[in-house]
This record gives C-alpha cells, sequence and structure tokens, in this order.
C-alpha cells in the first residue's frame, strides 16, 4: 500500500514529537559523575579521622580543642552559642540577681581590705559580658568603691566576642571612668598594686581534659580512635563521625605526668579512670600568683562551675540545644564539658600567698547573701504581673536544689589568712558567734543586697 500526501505528512508529525534536540543527540553515551556523598559526621569529622590516620589517637583534650575551637568548623566559630536560643544558658543569663550578689561579696572583700584607693576586676571568660555588667551596675552604685575602680580586665581570646563585650560594656566604662582592656590568656595579666578582684563563672569547665584509667600496669591514656566499625558509606553500629574511645596499649608521656600531679590520683583502684585538665591547674596557678605575688595590692575572687571537692572520671558530655548529646555526633556542633575538681584547682594555689574557701553550692552562696531580700525588692519595683514572674521563676532556678543551686559550686580565693572567717564560707572547726567578722561581712551583705538599685 502507498501511502498517500495525508498519511505522509501525519507521520512526519509524530516523528517529530519524539525527535531529540541536536545539543541532546551529541551528549556522550558514557555515565554521568554521581554528586559527591555528603561527608559523614560533618566536615570537622573527616578532618579529625584523617588525622588520626596520620599521626595515631588524639588525646581527649586535643579533641575537645578541635572541636571547640578550629577556627572553620568549631563550634565557637559558629556565632551565638549562649542564652535560650544557644546550646546553653548561664546563670547571669537568667537573672541578674545573679552578678549583683557577686558584686556584693567582692564589695565585702573590699572593705575588708580596708576599702584600697584603687581597685580593679578581671573576668576570666566573660561571654557576652552580661555578668560583668550587672557586677559593675551594682558596684558602681556604693561611692566608695565607684571611684576607686580603675580598670576591667577581660580574659577573651575571641575577636568576635571581644566586639560583643565591647558593645556592652564599652559606654558603661566609659561613663564611670574605667579603662577597659583583653588579654589573650592569663599570663599575660600581671601582678598590680591595685586591689584585684577576679570572677571565673563557667569558665573552668571548658578547659580541655586528658582522660586516664589505672590499669595493673599504671595508667593508660585514654584517646579517640577511629572505630574499626565505621563504613562511610553505609549504616554501622559506631557513631555518625566514626569515632571513639580507645585505651592506649602503651604507657604514654602524658601518662606518666599528669596522674603524677596529685597524690589523690595514685590511690584510684584498678579499673578507675581519671579526668585531668593541665591547663586548669596553670591557669588558677596564675591567678594565685598575681593576687599573692610580693608588692602586690592582694585581692580576693569567685571560681563558680559545676564539678566538686572531688575528681571525676566520666563526667566529659556534649550539649546541643539545652540537651545532652552523644560526644562524638557531629563534631564541632555541640559544646564540650567537664565537670570541675575543686580540689586540683586548690591544689594549684600551694605556697602562692592565697587560700582558698569553700567550695559550697550555689543556692547556699546566694541565699546567705541575701538573694529574698533582693528579690522581693525588685518584685516591688516591677511593672507587671508578667515580669514579677519572670523575676521570681528566673531567682528560684538559681537555688533550685535539684537543678543549679546544688550542681554549681562556689569557691572563694582571697589573701586573707586562712583562720579569718570569709562570709558565707565557713570557717572549719571555728566557733561562728554574732561577733565574729564573718557574721559582721554577712549582714554588711545582706544590707546592701536589699538596698540596691532597682531594675
Amino acid at each position: 500500500m502507498v501511502a498517500g500526501p495525508a498519511t505522509r505528512s501525519l507521520k512526519r508529525q509524530i516523528q517529530s514529537l519524539f525527535k531529540l534536540p541536536s545539543c541532546v543527540r551529541c551528549l556522550s553515551t558514557a555515565p554521568l559523575p554521581s554528586a559527591p556523598l555528603p561527608v559523614k559526621g560533618g566536615p570537622l569529622a573527616s578532618l579529625l579521622r584523617n588525622s588520626i590516620k596520620a599521626t595515631g589517637p588524639l588525646p581527649l583534650s586535643r579533641y575537645m580543642q578541635f572541636c571547640l575551637s578550629h577556627p572553620l568548623h568549631g563550634y565557637y566559630a559558629q556565632g551565638d552559642v549562649f542564652g535560650q536560643k544557644g546550646d546553653f544558658i548561664t546563670s547571669p543569663e537568667i537573672s541578674q540577681i545573679f552578678g549583683e550578689l557577686v558584686a556584693i561579696w567582692l564589695l565585702t572583700r573590699y572593705m575588708s581590705a580596708g576599702s584600697p584607693k584603687r581597685c580593679r576586676i578581671i573576668e576570666l571568660g566573660p561571654g557576652r559580658g552580661t555578668l560583668m555588667e550587672d557586677v559593675l551596675r551594682t558596684l558602681t552604685t556604693f561611692p566608695a568603691i565607684r571611684e576607686a575602680i580603675k580598670g576591667v580586665v577581660l580574659v577573651e581570646n575571641s575577636e568576635n566576642m571581644r566586639a560583643v563585650q565591647s558593645e556592652k560594656l564599652g559606654k558603661q566604662c566609659e561613663q564611670a571612668g574605667i579603662a577597659l582592656s583583653w588579654h589573650d590568656k592569663v599570663d599575660d595579666v600581671e601582678p598590680s598594686e591595685d586591689f584585684t578582684m577576679f570572677i571565673a563563672h563557667e569558665f573552668f569547665d571548658a578547659m580541655p581534659v586528658n582522660l586516664f584509667e589505672r590499669t595493673n600496669d599504671g595508667f593508660r591514656e585514654v584517646c579517640v580512635d577511629i572505630d574499626p566499625a565505621y563504613d562511610p558509606l553505609l549504616p554501622s553500629p559506631s557513631s555518625s563521625s566514626g569515632l571513639r574511645l580507645a585505651i592506649a596499649r602503651d604507657s604514654t608521656t602524658l601518662a606518666s605526668v599528669l596522674p603524677a600531679t596529685s597524690v589523690r590520683f595514685a590511690e584510684l583502684p584498678v579499673g578507675s579512670r581519671v579526668e585531668i585538665a593541665p591547663d586548669s591547674w596553670q591557669i588558677m596557678r596564675r591567678i594565685g600568683e598575681v593576687l599573692g605575688a610580693e608588692g602586690a595590692g592582694g585581692g580576693a575572687g569567685l571560681v563558680v562551675d559545676y564539678g566538686g571537692d572531688q575528681s571525676f572520671g566520666s563526667s566529659f558530655r556534649a550539649f546541643k540545644n539545652h540537651k545532652i548529646v552523644d560526644i562524638f555526633e557531629e563534631p564541632g556542633t555541640a559544646d564540650l564539658t567537664a565537670n570541675v575538681d575543686f580540689t586540683y584547682l586548690k591544689e594549684s594555689l600551694a605556697d602562692s600567698g592565697t587560700h582558698t574557701l569553700g567550695p559550697i553550692p550555689q543556692s547556699a552562696f546566694l541565699l546567705r547573701l541575701g538573694l529574698q531580700a533582693r528579690l522581693q525588692k525588685l518584685l516591688d519595683s516591677a511593672p507587671t504581673p508578667e515580669r514579677k514572674e519572670d523575676l521570681r521563676q528566673g531567682a528560684m532556678r538559681l537555688i533550685d536544689r535539684l537543678g543549679m543551686g546544688s550542681q554549681y559550686q562556689v569557691m572563694g580565693v582571697t589573701t586573707t589568712p586562712p583562720e579569718v572567717e570569709v562570709y558565707p564560707f565557713p570557717l572549719p572547726s571555728a566557733d561562728q558567734n554574732d561577733s565574729s567578722p564573718g557574721k559582721a561581712a554577712g549582714d554588711v551583705a545582706s544590707s546592701a543586697a536589699s538596698s540596691g538599685p532597682s531594675e
């Protein structure tokens, strides 16, 4: 059968519907390259695995430094990590009363030293500057110390955080005639003839820790290694980053040196683990040298952190979105922290010319210094019922004995002779009566707290 003109025209139209453009017909028939697979566990996990492959397992302290401080993928490079929108919230962010009562304690130490004509305040790891803002606002309401404060020194190595702190504190310091300055590290802070007050709030818990296990052959370091079960392409029982903790087969230099820095560690039974923060020891020692140096003006300060008067072996943890997560889950995206061994900090201050007080629970510290009186004054001046409730809830959270009130400990450091009671810290084996110097300081603190500035 011969197709007519109409049939041939219809055939050409049908063929044209399936005709590929010339650019497509000229493409190679070779398979297209596949898109790169996402890096399992995140980019920092890949860097860590490569580092371990090249040089061997990492000390836990080195892992912490990578995760927190890597310039591109580290936790602190991700932006503002504080407050409700961050991964953790601190006492100063919860209630202004915390910083106000810290200031009242510093005021009592200043007065006990004879109200020197010059003083300065040092803060380690000041975060957004919220705590220092509250401290300065409170202290500058008292004429004697307001004229004496000549400088505020912030130990902060992040340029981004320095900018935040400058924005919050710059104008306040300028109006009060206080010099505001920064140092990268505490070693750069020199002793001074000025009376020196210092604050270290949630600072030492972020110091890198090394982990060791006591074995029959002595201490062995527990390091970060690649999990043998890890497969970058398939689901596996390992963490998403492919990392795990593993005990070193042989002794290392750190395993020989660090556990020997405290006689307490030698008494641990076989099988026990211990977290040791050598940077904490060195930083606390330097603070003691600054306060207690010959010719220095003396001083006092507070260390506030979670931990206790003991060593810890399994407190290392990660926080993300206000929850505890696996320490190897997407390294660099969570805050890493460990409990503070306050006894280790005390040991570092031996023969430094300083003396330690406590630690005592945060709830005891704040209540004895007048939290309830201060809260009532703020409630009386609060403009709305909603504001009153916020104030009440914030204050109660600070002293909650099932939470922050007991988890956080407060340790004092002074150049005051150890036989003198320093309120609100108890003096062991001493008769505490209404005529004691500590009670007198407590009366001053309570009076100051109840008469502090309104909102």
